[in-house]
């Protein structure tokens, strides 16, 4: 027997069902699909290329308004050295009789410094002898000028030599308990 059909048939159906099937056949359609095979050699010819190119732009530039930039003269400041510094040198106290002016002759870096003294410090004692001789110095015109009394300082003349123990005894091949064991006089009967 042939089946009937309903007279009436109600059916429900979701919409976002409906809309996302609708969407989805949509995009299925959309889209373009490229399919191809480089080489080697040919992939580096072409990454060469694309290296070579980008950077040559850069040789042209366009001309924009608003960041044009220019160059203005403007003079360069010059560095002005310290003239004067504060330092200290030692060597052998000179005086020149032609001069009348004292000098410093530096040892260590065998150069002669004119002392520049003020007239309350009396530097005729020291002559000959090595000083310290601390002050304000200008390396263009190898002047020090001596700053106080209490900033010369005489050293002697010959290194002072530290005493040293000597080592006592002979050296043997056998190491020796330290310290030996002595009799002490008050230890032995008489």
């Amino acid at each position: 027997m042939p089946e009937e059909k309903p007279l009436v048939e109600v059916k429900v159906t979701n919409p976002v069902t409906y809309l996302k099937n609708w969407w989805n056949k949509v995009m299925g359609k959309e889209g373009v699909y490229f399919s191809f095979r480089i080489h080697p050699l040919t992939a580096f010819l072409i990454a060469f290329g694309l290296t070579a190119g980008i950077f040559s732009i850069g040789r042209y530039s366009v001309n924009i308004p608003f960041l044009k930039y220019e160059v203005v003269n403007s003079p360069i400041p010059a560095a002005t050295p310290a003239v004067w510094k504060e330092t200290a040198y030692t060597g052998t106290l000179q005086f020149s009789k032609v001069a009348g002016k004292f000098y410093l002759m530096v040892t260590s870096s065998s150069e002669l410094i004119t002392l520049e003294v003020p007239e309350n410090i009396d530097l005729t004692d020291y002559v000959g002898k090595r000083i310290l001789a601390i002050g304000n110095y200008n390396k263009s015109k190898k002047i020090l000028q001596v700053t106080d009394a209490k900033t010369l300082e005489v050293l002697p003349k010959t290194q002072i030599l530290i005493p040293l123990q000597s080592p006592s005894g002979q050296a043997t091949s056998e190491p020796t308990m330290s310290p030996t064991p002595e009799a002490s006089p008050s230890a032995s009967p008489v």
